[in-house]
């Protein structure tokens, strides 16, 4: 943290009486205000700009009224839950299931309180502790990144004013982690990847429901089984996933945040184009991976823009194997969506087409911005089920105007 022991007690001791003291104020803005003042304290005694200028943010936000009294007091007690644990206990894959039951118990304690309960926001908050915590180091300047990410995610739940039982919450907890677990013991996800995919399944089993978290878990399966195929041959080509293929965060979100957006435009709105959106989603990305790790393998592939032969492996290279399995792919989801009763028929056609734009369109942008370093593949990757989700909803939604 760049502080010797007494600043960081102090710190600690400073900040375990503003959660104590808040509470009883009943004024937003003093609180905030407040906040303020022990920032620039902070500042004074460690000569770190990054803590001070975090916790000053949320200070203002609170002044002004963007940013309540909850959510500013549990964000400040989550992460010093995580920096006092992380003095205590060594940053070790028990750290983290620690932080998670210590950061659940705190945000409990803070609940009852402030006799505010807000169990969805919570849970989001603490995930999202944890998993930036995973993600980021222990520097000022990444505490900084974690104190904001948290607060800005409770916020933005809170302001939905969405909420869910308490069964619902520990059974998407016990799913969502527990998957989460076991994907990072058979090594198909990392460390970061196990809390970002929990992230995932959270919000799509709270804001929907569990077959959309099903839906969600067959793309990952297929994905790590395609990550697999002739794996030894895509060695000699370099082109094997990093990491043996277990999924790290960027490309947990970058092939699930629009899944997990639609999710929640579901569950605010009930509006069947989320459903269309989401299934969309999830074809283009299960169709861009198999269409890949198997079209990678085929002979003669050609790039997309010109048709023209490029080598194996080339960004943007398409072949009529990998085509196929691209479209086999996104009929897959779309046939288990409609086994557990997610889409009609209409959307399931609809969800084909869409997942089969959805991978083309990662080729296209492979080849005009990412090969021009305009994008990473984790952009694309996004861009690309963005595309597909879009895509699906238009398809979907143009088909009932023209039976209609």
């Amino acid at each position: 943290m760049g502080m010797t022991l007494p600043s960081w007690w102090q710190s600690v001791i400073l900040v375990l009486l503003f959660i104590l003291v808040v509470p009883l104020i009943g004024q937003t803005w003093i609180a905030g205000i407040l906040l303020v003042i022990i920032s620039i304290y902070l500042l004074y005694i460690t000569l770190s700009p990054f803590l001070p200028v975090a916790l000053f943010t949320l200070g203002s936000l609170t002044f002004l009224g963007i940013l309540p009294c909850f959510v500013l007091v549990t964000t400040v007690a989550l992460v010093t839950t995580g920096i006092v644990l992380f003095q205590i206990y060594p940053k070790k894959p028990h750290f983290y299931g620690l932080f998670l039951v210590s950061g659940l118990l705190v945000s409990s304690l803070i609940m009852l309180y402030m006799n505010h309960v807000s169990i969805v926001t919570v849970l989001m908050g603490v995930t999202v502790a944890v998993m930036l915590r995973s993600i980021l180091g222990e520097s000022a300047e990444e505490t900084m990144i974690e104190i904001l990410g948290v607060a800005m995610a409770m916020l933005l739940i809170e302001d939905l004013q969405f909420h869910a039982t308490l069964i619902i919450v520990l059974f998407a907890m016990v799913i969502s982690f527990g998957f989460g677990y076991f994907a990072y013991r058979f090594k198909t996800a990392d460390l970061p990847g196990l809390f970002s995919a929990a992230l995932i399944g959270i919000i799509l089993i709270i804001f929907a429901d569990i077959r959309w978290f099903i839906l969600m878990l067959c793309f990952f399966m297929v994905g790590s089984l395609a990550s697999r195929y002739r794996i030894d041959y895509k060695k000699t080509l370099h082109v094997e996933q990093e990491k043996g293929g277990a999924r790290g965060y960027l490309n947990v979100f970058a092939n699930g945040i629009v899944a997990a957006a639609a999710a929640v435009g579901y569950g605010v709105f009930g509006s069947p184009v989320f459903v269309a959106v989401y299934i969309g989603s999830i074809a283009s990305a299960t169709a861009d991976t198999i269409a890949g790790e198997i079209g990678v393998c085929s002979s003669n592939p050609r790039l997309i823009t010109n048709l023209k032969r490029v080598p194996k492996g080339t960004n943007g290279g398409i072949t009529l194997l990998g085509e196929a399995a691209g479209l086999g792919g996104s009929a897959l989801i779309a046939g288990i969506a409609l086994v557990l009763g997610i889409a009609s028929v209409p959307l399931c056609i609809a969800c084909i087409i869409a997942g089969f734009i959805g991978t083309n369109v990662d080729s296209l942008i492979g080849v005009l911005l990412e090969n021009r370093g305009l994008t990473r593949n984790a952009g694309t990757n996004y861009l690309s089920t963005l595309i597909g989700g879009v895509s699906c909803a238009v398809i979907y939604l143009s088909m009932g105007a023209f039976f209609s």
